[in-house]
């Protein structure tokens, strides 16, 4: 089976966006683990589409291009309006910014200015995020289910802080791996071993402490 070429895809995807919306379609983007280098034969395709604004009837177009795409069943994403997009929660747009490759237009004109501040917070709510999830699951679900994901979602709090640390977004897991301290490093290793995990209870550990340490720590505001 031939390997899907993402960038042929995105690029056909945005002809076929043209052709639908004209001047109406602002921006197209790719970001996840395709833009970053990342990624496996299954992985999904994350498309970013800004439409000056968004209808229901915008949608139905959207989904009738997408279901003519091949791979289809890889198709997923994000698309907004763009005054939906430029008020929209600035702790989740510090990540979204940074993991996005501009395909068709430019991004960073639709978004709001960003600050240390937005950064912060992105952290925070993903520390707050692991925090909670590890804590209700050990008290009434299965850890080893969760702890995967969980290990997806350090990945993106680790970059914030990283970045509130030194002024550097690092892109890639492989990349961030060797500047973060030991016990981190065991979060991203999950990640790169395709989820496998070596010793549960103390990774459960180890992101229960550091998690907790971030909601309780300020001093990177």
């Amino acid at each position: 089976m031939k390997t899907l070429d993402v960038r042929i895809w995105i690029e056909e995807l945005t002809r076929h966006l043209q052709a639908a919306f004209g001047k109406r379609l602002l921006f197209v983007g790719l970001q996840g683990s395709r833009a970053r280098g990342e990624f496996t034969p299954q992985s999904d395709i994350d498309a970013v589409v800004v439409l000056d604004k968004l209808t229901a009837e915008d949608l139905s177009i959207y989904k009738e291009i997408l279901n003519q795409m091949p791979e289809n069943d890889k198709a997923c994403g994000f698309i907004s309006g763009a005054e939906e997009l430029k008020n929209w929660p600035r702790q989740e747009l510090f990540q979204f910014k940074n993991d996005t490759q501009d395909v068709y237009g430019r991004l960073e004109p639709l978004l709001p200015e960003l600050t240390r501040q937005d950064a912060f917070w992105a952290m925070q709510t993903g520390a707050g995020t692991i925090y909670h999830a590890l804590c209700h699951t050990y008290l009434h679900g299965n850890l080893n289910s969760i702890l995967p994901g969980l290990c997806k979602t350090a990945f993106f709090v680790l970059q914030a802080q990283y970045y509130l640390k030194t002024g550097l977004y690092v892109a890639k897991k492989e990349e961030l791996l060797p500047l973060v301290p030991s016990k981190e490093k065991s979060f991203l290793t999950v990640c790169l071993n395709g989820g496998e995990i070596q010793n549960p209870k103390q990774l459960f550990l180890n992101m229960l402490e550091w998690s907790g340490q971030l909601l309780r720590d300020s001093s990177l505001l």
